[in-house]
């Protein structure tokens, strides 16, 4: 999560404080039925803040007005907010994962922050799918490939500079893992009462 230069809150405890003497005053902007707009309402409700949320067809317009000052809050990915971080046109106060993100060590994750029912673990991932019924020798040979280029010095540096930490796994292990992950979002969906909206 980070707020725009504006907002003088350097923690989420402070963020906290701000909001609750202002009143509807601060914005979330977030891309409309995206992790952002699910854990950002899991922050509303966490806080008790009155925040006005607003939604975009996409996060990269959220940040565009975060950059301009029309929205104070805004979640994504650390490889997408680095930049802004880096240039100091955004200031992180937390971070969703289990653990603090190896590319902002200094900034404390939500369980730290007082907050464990806002954030899962990663914040993002990106996986190698096939079509269903695959061969397993091809779905092996496939598996080998990838996992050999991910360990290569070359693509670990290029995925590293992005905030993107390589995993290698066997496909039982993602399969687990896949299963586990569809099992996070629909309780937090739950108790935000947040509802499929046709365009």
């Amino acid at each position: 999560m980070v707020v725009a230069p504006n907002v003088p809150a350097k923690t989420i405890a402070e963020l906290i404080s701000y909001a609750k003497a202002n009143p509807g005053r601060l914005v979330f902007g977030f891309g409309l039925g995206t992790t952002p707009h699910i854990l950002g309402e899991a922050f509303r409700q966490a806080s008790g803040i009155d925040v006005n949320f607003i939604p975009y067809r996409g996060g990269e317009q959220a940040r565009a007005d975060l950059l301009g000052g029309r929205v104070h809050l805004n979640m994504a990915p650390v490889a997408t907010l680095l930049p802004l971080i880096q240039e100091g046109k955004a200031r992180p106060l937390a971070f969703t994962g289990q653990t603090r993100s190896p590319h902002l060590p200094d900034v404390p994750t939500m369980t730290e922050s007082g907050l464990p029912q806002v954030g899962f673990n990663p914040d993002v991932w990106v996986g190698f799918f096939g079509p269903a019924g695959m061969a397993i020798p091809v779905v092996i040979k496939l598996n080998t490939e990838i996992n050999e280029s991910l360990k290569s010095p070359e693509v670990d540096a290029v995925l590293r500079k992005l905030a993107l930490e390589p995993k290698v796994t066997t496909p039982q292990e993602f399969a687990t893992f896949v299963a586990a992950e569809m099992q996070k979002l629909p309780p937090i969906v739950r108790a935000a009462g947040l509802k499929p909206e046709l365009p």
